[in-house]
């Protein structure tokens, strides 16, 4: 491997902690071009290669390779060192971003913990979906103008998460049952479900659901539907005038401050502050 000299970035502690793209650009960086953060960042980064090839060392995962249709996902406070392989020209467009509370969940689950992930797309229309989303972030980033060009920039983000949770879920294997659960979680998230009844419906003893939905989905029943009432929520905090209490009933929680508390631990702040945020914002 030949590096001469390897440039390590610092951690400067200046990113904020509210939702945005904090940088983006694209780069075409040839054998020389080394990176590496011993205490990695204090945001996320993404890159997209286009072309050519390039490796991401990590002490969990070992050489990650970055080639034509990789997305490579590293998580806030995770040592990396990447670079492009010996005599090739590595295209890539990244991003540093804090992310939406929303996104958690379709983030990979073990990401939180400092793992790297990489995703690597297969068929063209998927290589196409993700690139074109990219380039809006430039665009959007470079070219836009007003008030909402930082909205712009994450919608852009949020497809491509997207998308890549959506090729994840392809890739995984459910058991029938689970997911029969599953969707009738997401889409009846507002009903009282007992575990007793889940189970019969699948013909699964309860305490056998709870065991393979676990293993399977990687949250509890309760989480998960927490989640589904809890982002039905966001939406309805953000783009109603409904009162707290309504909306708290209305997704399915049986108590207004259970509902908060709730509320606080998945996006990190109460239901009110986070409709006054928004409003402030926009």
């Amino acid at each position: 491997m030949k590096k001469a000299d390897i440039r390590v970035v610092p951690t400067d502690g200046s990113y904020t902690h509210l939702p945005g793209v904090l940088v983006a650009d694209h780069y075409r960086v040839s054998d020389d071009y080394v990176c590496y953060r011993p205490e990695g960042t204090k945001d996320w980064l993404i890159m997209y290669t286009l072309s050519g090839k390039g490796t991401v060392q990590t002490e969990e995962e070992g050489a990650l390779h970055c080639s034509t249709g990789t997305v490579t996902l590293i998580p806030p406070g995770t040592l990396h060192y990447y670079f492009t392989n010996e005599g090739e020209v590595w295209e890539k467009i990244w991003a540093h971003y804090t992310p939406r509370p929303s996104w958690l969940d379709w983030l990979p689950s073990d990401s939180g913990n400092g793992a790297i992930d990489q995703v690597r797309i297969e068929d063209s229309r998927s290589r196409e979906a993700v690139e074109k989303a990219f380039r809006r972030i430039l665009a959007y980033r470079f070219d836009a103008a007003g008030d909402f060009r930082e909205e712009l920039m994450l919608n852009a983000l949020e497809e491509i998460i997207l998308l890549l949770a959506g090729l994840r879920a392809e890739r995984r294997t459910l058991d029938p049952r689970i997911k029969i659960v599953l969707d009738l979680l997401a889409h009846e998230f507002s009903e009282n479900f007992a575990i007793e009844d889940l189970a019969r419906l699948v013909h699964l003893s309860p305490s056998r659901l709870s065991h393979l939905f676990k293993e399977q989905v990687g949250d509890s029943i309760i989480a998960i539907l927490n989640g589904f009432r809890l982002k039905q929520a966001e939406k309805l905090l953000r783009y109603t005038p409904r009162p707290i209490t309504e909306i708290a009933f209305s997704v399915g929680f049986n108590s207004p401050d259970y509902f908060t508390r709730q509320f606080v631990h998945y996006y990190g702040m109460s239901p009110l502050q986070y409709r006054k945020r928004h409003m402030s914002r926009h």
